[in-house]
């Protein structure tokens, strides 16, 4: 089974330049994670599967500590999540920076590990 959580937005101060630093920019984070043999779907009990709850406050966590790369940050997520959650079998992490300052107009910059 895989869960995936599509465009969890949230504003952080990530980026090298220190503008970025500064004032901050919106950015999504997509979650996927394969669950051998998850209990939760003949049980129908939260205990027995992945909350999603539990996966976005991760998110949110990680996301509120500044970092200078993208790929440091969709690192610290997947890692934590990894950590979180023992019965991960695949976790892949996306994130994505809305109109990063770059010479050329670039809707989204993104990181998928």
């Amino acid at each position: 089974m895989i869960i995936r959580l599509r465009d969890i937005q949230c504003y952080a101060y990530h980026g090298v330049l220190e503008e970025e630093k500064q004032k901050g920019n919106t950015f999504l984070v997509d979650v996927s994670i394969t669950v051998d043999d998850p209990q939760g779907m003949p049980s129908d009990d939260i205990q027995d599967t992945l909350d999603y709850r539990c996966v976005c406050a991760i998110v949110k966590q990680e996301m509120q500590q500044p970092s200078d790369l993208l790929e440091h940050v969709a690192w610290r997520i997947k890692h934590a999540l990894e950590e979180s959650f023992p019965q991960a079998r695949d976790v892949a992490v996306k994130v994505a920076k809305q109109a990063p300052p770059l010479d050329l107009p670039v809707a989204w910059a993104e990181v998928e590990i």
